[in-house]
């Protein structure tokens, strides 16, 4: 089909050409008439200059081509600063593989060789931008150029789940099933760009692979969202460009779930609780009145005044009628013996969030027999 077109085409231009000839020869009187030699030598240039043109022209659409519909492949799509980066071609219109192919990085050839269709290449730091060029020459003679660039922006992703931790604990609070998360994305210092500037780019928020439209868009770069049920996990990407796509990266982070669990903290009458000593699984008491208080760490944190924690407290395996997270043990009798004491915890709301715990008491002479509540 290609030829024929080409054919097609120098036939109108050596019609033309030729009509324009006769032409010239009959109307001009005054210029010599030319010799069958003569016309027939100016016919044959024109069609030589005629069809080099249309040559660079074919050419030049046939690279044209080559190179717009020429497949690039990065992995990843969106590269981190500093990242290895894996660059790969394709092209339906020409054999790549009998090609030789130039890359060059920032204007240095970086390799090259036949039929070699993959480069991996470290992006550069923050804010600075990497060049790569693609020098493709076919086996027909055509030469395509192709040019890609990189400006990465590094991204902070900052969570922290909504779940309770004690005064002074000096953790993290970690995220629970059911219990909302919150992810900020802070773009690190960069070409003038800096964290407090972080409304200036354009936030898409994932998570676990779905996008998420309503926490997406211009100056979003905060994300809140439940945590999975028990037995699973969370993973959160966000996207981050700027609005006119000069500078733009991804970064995912994994949340994994953890599990509530309680502690037993003295509650001094005078000191209040002694956050700096939880028990263990046993104690001695010495005192004939002894008060304990129980911290429920990660349970999500009660926002509504109706309480949405339930405390089963329960001694030697009998229920005892306590409501609260303190209970205060007294001894009235003497003697020594030992006491079980336990407590199950469980959420109303975000019913996956439950523990127990358990406490030895032991009892010395002093001190006497089982403690009354």
């Amino acid at each position: 089909m290609r030829l024929t077109k080409f054919a097609i085409f120098v036939v109108a231009i050596f019609s033309s050409s030729f009509a324009f000839a006769q032409t010239s020869s009959t109307t001009a009187a005054e210029q010599p008439v030319q010799t069958g030699d003569a016309l027939q030598q100016q016919i044959n240039q024109i069609a030589e200059d005629r069809t080099s043109q249309l040559s660079a022209i074919i050419e030049n659409m046939q690279a044209n081509a080559i190179r717009d519909y020429l497949e690039v492949k990065t992995v990843p799509q969106n590269p981190n600063p500093d990242e290895t980066v894996r660059v790969s071609i394709e092209s339906y219109l020409s054999d790549l593989n009998k090609a030789m192919i130039v890359w060059s990085l920032d204007g240095k050839t970086a390799s090259q060789g036949i039929g070699k269709k993959t480069f991996s290449f470290q992006n550069g730091p923050s804010g600075k931008t990497t060049r790569l060029a693609i020098s493709i020459t076919t086996n027909a003679g055509d030469v395509v150029v192709k040019e890609l660039s990189w400006n990465p922006l590094g991204i902070t992703v900052l969570w922290e789940a909504d779940t309770y931790v004690p005064p002074f604990y000096k953790g993290k609070a970690l995220p629970t099933a059911q219990a909302n998360v919150r992810a900020v994305a802070l773009p690190n210092n960069t070409s003038g760009q800096n964290a407090l500037a972080a409304g200036n780019f354009v936030y898409v928020w994932e998570k676990d692979g779905t996008v998420v439209s309503d926490a997406s868009g211009y100056a979003k770069n905060f994300f809140t969202f439940a945590a999975p049920k028990p037995y699973g996990d969370a993973y959160v990407k966000v996207r981050v460009s700027s609005t006119n796509d000069a500078i733009k990266s991804e970064t995912r982070v994994d949340i994994p779930l953890f599990q509530p669990f309680i502690l037993f903290y003295e509650k001094h009458p005078l000191l209040g609780v002694w956050y700096n000593r939880p028990f263990g699984t046993d104690i001695t008491l010495n005192r004939r009145e002894f008060s304990m208080s129980a911290e429920p760490f990660f349970f999500s944190n009660e926002r509504s005044d109706a309480p949405t924690l339930k405390y089963d407290w329960s001694t030697n395996g009998n229920a005892v009628q306590n409501y609260g997270n303190t209970i205060t043990l007294r001894n009235d009798i003497g003697g020594e013996g030992d006491s079980s004491i336990s407590l199950a915890m469980r959420n109303f709301r975000q019913t996956f969030q439950s523990a127990n715990q358990a406490l030895m008491v032991h009892f010395t002479e002093d001190t006497g027999t089982r403690p009354t509540f």
